[in-house]
Order: C-alpha cells, then sequence, then structure tokens
C-alpha cells in the first residue's frame, strides 16, 4: 500500500518533514522543507478555499528552498486536512486566521526565530492579512499574490470583464452560459464553475497561458506526498472547502477592518488576472496606512504570478527579505 513520504534533500543541514499537527483543535498536515533549517521561514498560505498545495508544491519551490525553510499547510477542510465530519461552526474566516497565528507560533518556537514571513494567495490573502493584522509582532513582511480585498465587489467585475470578453470574440456558447447564470451572487456552486470555466477560456484564470493547472495535475499524480486517496480527497475538500465558506465570502471586505497595518506589505498582482480584477484591491491600497507598502504587476500572469513568473517573484522575495538581514 503507498504510504505519503516527505521527498528527501541531500544536504546536510536540509530538513523535509511531513506532519500532521493538531491546530485549533483538529488535525491538519504541515510540509517543512528547505536546504537549510537556520534559514528564514516562509509559510505559504494557500487559495481557494480548499486549493491545498502540498501535493503537487515541491517542484514548483524547488529554488526557494535554497534561501527558506518553506512550509506548506493544507489548511483545514483541504487536501490532507480534509475530513467530512469537520464541525461546521468551525468553517469560519476567524478560525483560519487563529489557526494561521497558531501555526506560526509553532514554527517561531521549532525554528527558533522571532518572526516570519507570510506569503498569501488568492483566498488565502483574506488569511494572510487579517493574520498580520491581527498579529503584526509574528511576522517580518507580507506578500499578498492576487490580494482580495471586497468579494462580491471582485466577483461581479470578474463576471462584466469575462462577459466583454465573450462578447469580443463574439464566443455564442460563452455569451448564452454566461447571460443564463447571470451576475452574482450565486447560490449555486454550478453558477461558480461556469464562470471558472470561461475565466480560463479567456486566459484570465489560473494562469494566462492555460497550462498551469495541467501541470499541477501531473506532479500531484507524480507524487510522493499524496495517496490515490488523498488526490480525491484534495477534489472532496475543495467541494466542501467552498460549500461551508461561500456565504460568509460573500460578506468580505477587508476595507471596513483593517485601515492600517505595521507590517510592511506587497501587493502581487498578475496583469491579466481576471479572477481577482485589480481595482478593489488598488483602492484599498492606495488608502490603507502602512509602514511600508508596495504594487508589483507581474505582466506576463493572471491568478498565479508566484508560479507563472516564478523567477520574478523569487528575486522580489529575495531582494526584500534580504533588508530583515543587513
Amino acid at each position: 500500500m503507498f504510504k505519503r513520504k516527505a521527498h528527501k534533500i541531500h544536504k546536510e543541514n536540509s530538513i523535509s518533514k511531513l506532519f500532521s499537527l493538531l491546530i485549533g483543535n483538529h488535525k491538519q498536515w504541515i510540509y517543512i522543507r528547505g536546504e537549510d533549517q537556520k534559514k528564514p521561514v516562509l509559510l505559504m498560505v494557500h487559495g481557494g478555499p480548499g486549493a491545498a498545495q502540498i501535493g503537487f508544491i515541491r517542484k514548483f519551490q524547488k529554488e526557494f528552498e535554497k534561501h527558506f525553510v518553506v512550509v506548506n499547510w493544507d489548511q483545514r477542510g483541504s487536501g490532507l486536512s480534509f475530513h467530512k465530519n469537520i464541525a461546521a461552526e468551525t468553517m469560519t474566516i476567524d478560525r483560519f486566521v487563529d489557526d494561521t497565528i497558531e501555526l506560526t507560533n509553532y514554527l517561531r518556537k521549532q525554528f527558533k526565530q522571532e518572526r516570519i514571513y507570510l506569503i498569501g494567495h488568492s483566498w488565502g490573502t483574506i488569511i494572510g492579512l487579517l493574520a498580520i493584522h491581527k498579529e503584526p509582532s509574528l511576522f517580518y513582511r507580507y506578500f499578498g499574490v492576487a490580494q482580495l480585498i471586497n468579494y462580491m465587489e471582485g466577483e461581479q467585475l470578474s463576471y462584466k470583464y469575462v462577459l466583454e470578453k465573450a462578447q469580443q470574440e463574439n464566443n455564442q456558447k460563452a455569451i448564452k452560459k454566461l447571460l443564463e447564470i447571470g451576475m452574482p451572487p450565486w447560490n449555486n456552486l454550478k453558477h461558480d464553475k461556469v464562470h471558472q470555466q470561461f475565466l480560463e477560456v479567456f486566459r484570465g484564470g489560473i494562469s494566462h497561458d492555460g497550462k498551469l493547472i495541467t501541470k499541477m495535475i501531473k506532479e500531484m499524480l507524480i507524487s510522493v506526498e499524496y495517496s490515490f486517496v488523498d488526490m480525491i480527497n484534495h477534489i472532496k475538500g475543495q467541494f466542501f472547502s467552498m460549500k461551508m465558506l461561500q456565504d460568509e465570502l460573500k460578506t468580505v471586505n477587508l476595507n471596513n477592518v483593517v485601515r492600517e497595518v505595521i507590517v510592511p506589505i506587497y501587493f502581487c498582482m498578475g496583469r491579466h488576472d481576471l479572477t481577482i480584477p485589480y481595482e478593489p484591491t488598488l483602492t484599498f491600497f492606495n488608502n490603507v496606512v502602512a509602514t511600508e507598502k508596495n504594487w508589483i504587476w507581474f505582466e506576463h500572469s493572471a491568478h498565479s504570478p508566484m508560479f507563472e513568473e516564478r523567477e520574478k517573484f523569487l528575486e522580489l522575495i529575495l531582494n526584500e527579505t534580504q533588508k530583515d538581514r543587513c
């Protein structure tokens, strides 16, 4: 029988550990990798809800492992941390934020580091921004990739832009289906699925070249970190997480919560991203009071700049984190 395991790193002071940890009274899975355990800790907060990364991430973060101890975490209800009996009342944004803080404190203690670096992606940027706002003393810097601020405004803009693309290209199938589901909010996850389908068709979805999802699936299929059952649970976790969180997501507007941050923030936005249109994020960025704030365009990316333009993203992280070691 296949047994999931951490892929070994052949370096003297390396670390590669895949294990479960009780976080917020729920068993959640963590994958820690780095060529040198003494390097700074970088915690990745994945998107979704439910888009867990442990099953495919190793190839995409190889260069990062040379400079950081990289921590991936399948959030409660996602990937290896999925279980159908998770109590619905624990699937809340506040609980995810507290999970992030609890995991951060575990990492600080484990690696004897006063602070760590935080990267959030998409849904993970809600959790990430709220975590640094709640406990800024735990973090050096925050990188929000496809930073989400106002969920409902973003969804409506996304629908508008995708419909415009369909009309410009005279894609009658897309026009028909998009008009059928109408402008969000939607109460049926099938409507979200239709929207996602055409985000990919018009190259504004997960990646601008449309190839990233296939690459991720391929990596998961050859992964030693996920078994076949884990891959099934990965899919189940995405549906479960979205179902549990869809109502609360519709209420998210971080303009009403975060007005000042005392951690340097970096918003990394894909120029072609139709999933999270930039306008609501830019309004927040211009208004928020911050110790330091940076807006970085990724010209060849849609929704996943850290995967689509890995070299540029790594250079950004290295240049900015170096400031804390001078």
